[in-house]
């Protein structure tokens, strides 16, 4: 039995390999040196498992002497850390048995450093993926009817090719055969997958010779052979479905096409085992299809939300790139295993990774098409944004828009009898397409007003009539599917400020709307008096007069307010209108106002009662001494007194009424300071 399919250094010299080991397991934990990165079974370090978690740094035998020795975590007594130190100074790393706490050192991936080969396969096996949601497909069911429904949002597998009118090489055919077919001469672009690099000066002839050894120096990879013009491809057709939507086959002018036209229509793909191809969009949102006719292949896809694309716009543009592996910075990212024989349609925009479990051949192809436009175009902003060079793009992508928009208004402006021959999917794509297009033509218009772009093709007159002819179309088309209701355009051509967040976009128009709103000035009349209730006394009793005239509420004067005299709320007559109280007039923060008027009314509040307690006391000493004096007969009855607080708690009660009515009427402290500057005024 093979010792797990892979050996490291101390295997070699381990005198204790043997089959009841490798059956329990026992290699399945490996440890990674600090130093030099190389990889060790723990099994073979003679380390357990139980000790792999105690040591915090490793260093291997031949790291010690440049790099120290190796350092524990005190996660246990002092003594049995020695113990562990010295049974062995390796540090361990767990990769397998506990993924969630592997710690992988991506720092081979930079400056070319790759000392460890198969980095790429264990970082993967490290990291944990979603089950994907997509749907599979009998080859017979993938129709335009299909694509109109869906809008080919997402991805879909075809387990079988029947039904696909397609034609395919077969699994017998060998790496040998494409370089017969292709030429031993053609050129071939080779990536070194440990620095996801390119490495020059290879041909076919060569590639045939590496992939069929059985001893390669370095893993590699080969993604982008386009054969089209081979006589490799004489055999080979795109399933119709790619076909029937593909915009060089039906927007490409034909007599262009033996000329010059985008070559990105068939690509054979050779991958080696254990080879990997890093997150990435394909080049200007163009979709793809795959077929696997040898071996195998897992994907790694990402949705391309709004949020996703601009996460993978920071990464891609920056420097860490090579050392940040793009699945850990979104929230979600689908493992698809595909096998031969499968067919995968791969939409627009979405971000994918690729890994090779076993040496595989490909047959693929790019295509643009009409379902989402808008997240082509993105995806063309977003590689003119990051600087994508220009071999990495999709070729004369603006010019193909251009003959897709010529194309577009002829359909357009055909007469289907009132009845649209276009789903949602196609004419919100249409809008976004001429939308963009305008705001590509006047930064044209910016840079040169009197020489035309070489993106624009000849046939285009009038780029901006064109695309006027075509929102006009697109607005009756949707007119006609709304029972003739009005459309507003304006949806679509926001959907391409995709830069500015909706939290931003709502903050902008807030602030505008508040600008727009005019300060209230309040204007306030002076409010009449209230009429006090009169006072009935009894004359029959003499103890009903003697009440304090410190009770009698006084509405005579003049120029006070309603709310008392001016001198009993706590503002003199001659006294200025302070800061305080013209800043609280001029705020137009309601909470503000409020909080400063609770202040004042409470602190008026205060003085308020220590006068009415002192009044109050006076009273009641007063009343006190009129009791005393009263007859021994209303004394034994209690009547005098009681007639008395009766009179005093009805005076009381009827001061107390008309400060309360007072008080509900009184509004704030501005409105009182208002009164006041009119009446200076």
């Amino acid at each position: 039995m093979e010792q797990n399919s892979e050996k490291c250094p101390l295997c070699i010299t381990s005198a204790t390999t043997t089959t009841t080991n490798q059956d329990n397991g026992l290699y399945d934990t490996w440890l990674q040196c600090d130093g030099c990165s190389t990889w060790y079974h723990a099994y073979c370090a003679n380390i357990s498992k139980e000790q792999c978690d105690l040591i915090e740094r490793y260093h291997c035998t031949l790291c010690i002497p440049t790099h120290g020795p190796s350092t524990c975590k005190m996660t246990r007594p002092p003594f049995f850390l020695r113990l562990c130190l010295l049974k062995n100074q390796n540090k361990p790393k767990r990769r397998k048995s506990e993924r969630e706490h592997t710690r992988l050192n991506y720092a081979d991936l930079n400056e070319g450093k790759t000392a460890d080969q198969k980095i790429w396969s264990k970082i993967l096996r490290a990291k944990g993926f979603a089950k994907d949601p997509f749907k599979r497909y009998q080859g017979h069911q993938v129709t335009m009817d299909l694509l109109k429904e869906t809008g080919m949002r997402e991805p879909f597998v075809i387990e079988q090719p029947d039904g696909l009118d397609m034609q395919m090489p077969s699994s017998t055919t060998t790496i040998s055969d494409i370089a017969n077919a292709v030429g031993h001469n053609h050129p071939v672009e080779v990536i070194d997958v440990a620095t996801q690099s390119e490495s020059t000066g290879w041909d076919m002839g060569r590639w045939s010779e590496y992939y069929q050894s059985n001893e390669r120096d370095r893993i590699r990879n080969v993604i982008s052979l386009e054969i089209s013009d081979t006589s490799f491809a004489k055999d080979i057709i795109r399933p119709k479905i790619v076909r029937d939507i593909d915009w060089i086959d039906h927007m490409w002018p034909e007599e262009l096409k033996p000329v010059e036209y985008p070559k990105v229509q068939l690509y054979c793909l050779m991958g080696t085992k254990d080879s990997y191809t890093d997150f990435h969009i394909d080049f200007g949102g163009s979709s793809v299809f795959y077929h696997i006719f040898k071996g195998s292949k897992i994907f790694y896809f990402i949705e391309p939300t709004s949020k996703n694309l601009k996460k993978y716009q920071k990464w891609s543009s920056s420097p860490d790139q090579s050392v940040t592996f793009f699945g850990d910075e979104v929230k979600e990212c689908f493992s698809v295993h595909l096998k031969a024989g499968n067919t995968m349609i791969i939409p627009t925009g979405w971000i994918h990774a690729v890994y090779t479990p076993e040496d595989a051949l490909v047959i693929g192809g790019n295509f643009l098409h009409g379902y989402n436009i808008g997240t082509q175009v993105r995806i063309f902003d977003i590689e003119e944004l990051t600087n994508v060079p220009m071999k990495f793009r999709f070729p004369f992508y603006k010019r193909i828009n251009w003959y897709a928009a010529l194309r577009y208004r002829d359909q357009l402006n055909q007469d289907n009898n009132g009845k649209s021959s276009f789903t949602y999917y196609e004419l919100e794509s249409i809008a976004l397409l001429a939308y963009w297009l305008r705001k590509d033509y006047m930064k044209i218009e910016e840079k040169s007003k009197n020489s035309q772009s070489m993106d624009i093709p000849s046939e285009v007159n009038d780029p901006q009539g064109l695309l006027t002819d075509i929102l006009t179309g697109v607005e009756r088309e949707l007119k006609q599917a709304n029972n003739n209701n009005e459309v507003d355009m304006k949806i679509f051509k926001n959907k391409l400020h995709y830069g500015k967040s909706e939290k931003k976009k709502k903050k902008k128009e807030k602030k505008q709307k508040d600008s727009s709103v005019p300060r209230i000035v309040l204007k306030l009349n002076k409010p009449s008096p209230p009429i006090p209730e009169p006072i009935t006394h009894n004359n029959n009793n003499d103890e009903d007069d003697d009440y304090d005239d410190d009770h009698i509420v006084n509405n005579d004067h003049g120029d006070d307010d309603e709310y008392g005299s001016i001198e009993e709320e706590g503002i003199t007559d001659d006294e200025e209108i302070s800061k305080e109280d013209l800043e609280i007039m001029d705020s137009d923060d309601e909470e503000y106002q409020e909080q400063q008027v609770q202040r004042k009314t409470s602190t008026i509040s205060r003085n308020n009662n220590r006068k009415r307690s002192r009044t109050h006391s006076g009273t009641l000493s007063k009343s006190n001494s009129n009791n005393d004096s009263s007859s021994s007969s209303d004394d034994d009855l209690g009547t005098s007194k009681r007639k008395n607080m009766n009179m005093n708690n009805y005076k009381r009660s009827t001061f107390e009424s008309t400060r309360s009515s007072s008080s509900k009427k009184q509004s704030t402290v501005k409105q009182r300071l208002l009164e006041r500057v009119s009446k200076r005024l």
